[in-house]
């Protein structure tokens, strides 16, 4: 835990965080470079001699793309073509890692060992690293400084995302020391994800696992489904959905002001039917951001309202990437 090496609070809502959560918050939002310290993720890591066969057959992202340069957002479906969990996939030497939320560790681990049972893969949790987020201005010169200094550092870095940095725990104090010497903003679990919901990418929760297809997950827009690598599981479902222009629920970033408490599952109400609150980041005392599905005629409504909340404020945030 990064508690070992530096005072981490922790709050139920918001998750860890290193300074007050509305600075770490005000630190993302003018986007100025910062290091996230973690403790919402966690590693799967999937090695031997069959682990790439492997995950070709298991996963939205093209693993033959996936390199130690190159990392890809992919999700992990049943066979109806609903995600399970979501990913960042990287690689070092021979192995796998998928960084995911970290109440999906124990699920997702027992669904890809039962599909590995008769392939020369194996699938491990790792727990041997702690997990970084880097992002801003200046995040590529930091990844660079940090790769010099921290033994063992693993950049997994994927196109349009936060790189992710997995920090062997034996190298953590040099990593720390580094980022203080540097002046680099620290923040923690809210700040990270409220960069996510900046970006547009949903890393979707246990509660919301076997509930969306990837296209509702604008997973095909930023490059975390392929339509080019061949089956999968769940694939044939996607594919006739993509070809068909059938994806009638995208997920949108939003602003809610004046009320302080929105959760995952939460309901958005419109006039053309209902969204749900897949991901939630507080930005100051009274507005929260979110990301939550809708559908694409819902999107174009003032009225959007919370469902426990009839008196806030909603209003849809532009994305980087344009919901087609």
């Amino acid at each position: 835990m990064w508690s070992d090496h530096i005072t981490v609070k922790q709050q139920d809502t918001w998750g860890a965080y290193i300074n007050d959560i509305d600075t770490e918050a005000a630190i993302v939002e003018q986007g100025s470079t910062y290091a996230a310290l973690l403790n919402c993720l966690t590693v799967i890591e999937v090695s031997g001699e069959e682990a790439a066969t492997f995950l070709q057959g298991q996963l939205t992202c093209d693993i033959n793309l996936v390199n130690e340069r190159q990392a890809k957002l992919g999700a992990h479906c049943n066979q109806k073509g609903r995600a399970q969990t979501t990913f960042v996939c990287g690689k070092r030497n021979d192995s796998y890692f998928l960084v995911l939320p970290s109440d999906q560790e124990t699920a997702t681990t027992k669904e890809l060992a039962k599909y590995a049972l008769f392939s020369k893969a194996q699938i491990s949790v790792n727990h041997e690293f702690l997990i970084m987020g880097l992002a801003g201005a200046e995040s590529k010169a930091l990844e660079h400084t940090l790769s010099e200094r921290v033994s063992g550092l693993s950049l997994i870095s994927a196109q349009n995302l936060t790189s992710l940095a997995l920090i062997p725990k034996t190298s953590a104090q040099a990593c720390i020391d580094t980022l203080q010497e540097h002046k680099i903003n620290l923040v923690g679990d809210n700040g990270w994800q409220l960069g996510q919901i900046n970006a547009g990418v949903t890393h979707i929760t246990a509660d919301q696992s076997e509930k969306w297809i990837p296209q509702e997950l604008n997973y095909d827009l930023i490059d975390g489904i392929s339509f080019k690598k061949g089956c999968y599981k769940g694939q044939e479902i996607i594919a006739r959905i993509h070809y068909r222009g059938q994806t009638k629920v995208r997920t949108y970033a939003l602003e809610i002001t004046g009320s302080e408490q929105v959760r995952i599952g939460d309901k958005i109400i419109s006039e053309a039917g209902q969204g749900t609150i897949l991901a939630v980041a507080r930005v100051s005392e009274r507005t929260l951001k979110a990301l939550s599905t809708l559908k694409i005629e819902a999107s174009e409504s003032q009225n959007l309202k919370l469902e426990q909340n009839d008196d806030c404020q909603i209003r849809v945030l532009p994305l980087p990437y344009a919901i087609t």
